[in-house]
């Protein structure tokens, strides 16, 4: 018996030592700010990314349904604008010429013919 002696220890050493490690797996180690900063950065919930608007950088196109156009020339005193914008339900393009004097504030006034072309 005393031969099997140390084999039985070193077996039940083995069973309480591999115990020791499952612990110690299932036991959460804390994390430093450092890891959870780099899990946050890092995780790869599908999850958190479904209400993100996904870009392809290489397809960019703006809508040009509802476009306006605009064309300034410089004339004896003052500038001729010219808008254009196309209808999709019409099917017809249209254009409008404006006249802002010189007396005038052009800012206000580029401002009032946005205004009254997207109003049409």
């Amino acid at each position: 018996m005393s031969n099997y002696g140390p084999v039985y220890a070193t077996a039940t050493a083995k069973i309480s030592s591999a115990r020791n490690i499952a612990l110690l797996e299932k036991r959460l180690m804390k994390k430093t700010l450092k890891q959870r900063f780099k899990d946050w950065l890092f995780e790869e919930n599908d999850d958190s990314n479904a209400n993100c608007i996904q870009i392809d950088e290489d397809r960019i196109e703006l809508s040009r349904d509802r476009s306006l156009k605009f064309e300034i020339h410089s004339a004896s005193g003052g500038r001729v604008v010219q808008t254009r914008r196309y209808d999709v339900q019409k099917d017809r393009h249209f254009e409008n010429l404006y006249i802002i004097t010189n007396d005038q504030e052009f800012g206000r006034e580029i401002d009032k013919i946005i205004t009254m072309e997207f109003l049409k």
